[in-house]
């Protein structure tokens, strides 16, 4: 009730007018039905309540219908980010900036991450974590900022938050390289063995992490050329943060211990 709340104050004055006379009607008919329940006698009451659950779905599917834009708009930028077209994804969203919703912020702010607008990106994972304080997303794409900027003890407890509520263990293997990074060897073990990583970037920094801390062996020829190219270019896009400087050490170091296979 309190989500509908808040959806409607923010977005009702960009609603066509037939949907917010609706949601007006709506809204009278379940006043007049609650205080209907109240009054009638106990043998109606219940069918009374019964009618008033029923026009307050129908207020809920007023409000989606109403922001079906934002739905649409989320779903194709999500779409064209997962497609690496994020140039795409980010004016798609820049343009529905102004009624986002936490998904859609957290998605923008992801997007400016990987366009290395590091500044930007802390600014709008902020305003995501205030509008959903209490779920994961947000909270783990705020943390990956925070470590991509070198702010490493604040990137792990974003991070661990994220894990305490309930975000997939894929994670974890960030809070393991946040932990790395903070030269806290035996939680960063502990949280990398606990990852469950099948993406071949990820796999190649758990593996490798895990080879520099004495707790496994070097990652394999396969696994470093399914990886490596993506750690060149995240050292890169961040080459003026204390996080790139030490990714663009780390690439170095699996190349000049013979990691990668040449020729």
């Amino acid at each position: 009730m309190i989500w509908l709340i808040l959806r409607v104050r923010r977005d009702f004055s960009t609603w066509e007018r037939s949907t917010r006379i609706a949601f007006v009607l709506g809204s009278v008919l379940l006043i007049l039905a609650l205080v209907s329940a109240l009054l009638a006698p106990p043998e109606v009451r219940m069918p009374v309540l019964g009618g008033a659950g029923m026009l307050l779905l129908v207020i809920e599917l007023t409000v989606l219908w109403g922001n079906r834009g934002m739905i649409s708009a989320f779903t194709r930028a999500q779409r064209l980010y997962m497609d690496g077209d994020f140039d795409g994804a980010l004016a798609l969203l820049e343009s529905v900036r102004a009624k986002a919703d936490a998904r859609a912020l957290t998605l923008l702010g992801n997007i400016y991450r990987q366009l290395g607008r590091l500044d930007e990106s802390e600014a709008v994972l902020s305003e995501a974590v205030d509008k959903a304080p209490n779920h994961y997303f947000p909270i783990y794409g705020f943390g990956r900022t925070l470590l991509s900027e070198g702010r490493y003890a604040e990137a792990a407890d974003a991070i661990q938050h994220a894990v305490e509520l309930g975000a997939p263990s894929v994670v974890r293997g960030d809070l393991g390289e946040a932990y790395y990074r903070l030269g806290k060897r035996d939680d960063a073990v502990l949280a990398l063995h606990d990852a469950s990583i099948n993406e071949p970037h990820r796999k190649l920094m758990a593996q490798y992490l895990l080879y520099r801390m004495g707790a496994g062996g070097p990652p394999t020829v396969e696994v470093v050329e399914g990886g490596l190219a993506y750690w060149r270019a995240t050292a890169e896009r961040f080459r003026e943060t204390p996080y790139g400087v030490a990714l663009e050490s780390d690439v170095y170091e699996m190349q000049s211990r013979g990691i990668e296979t040449h020729g």
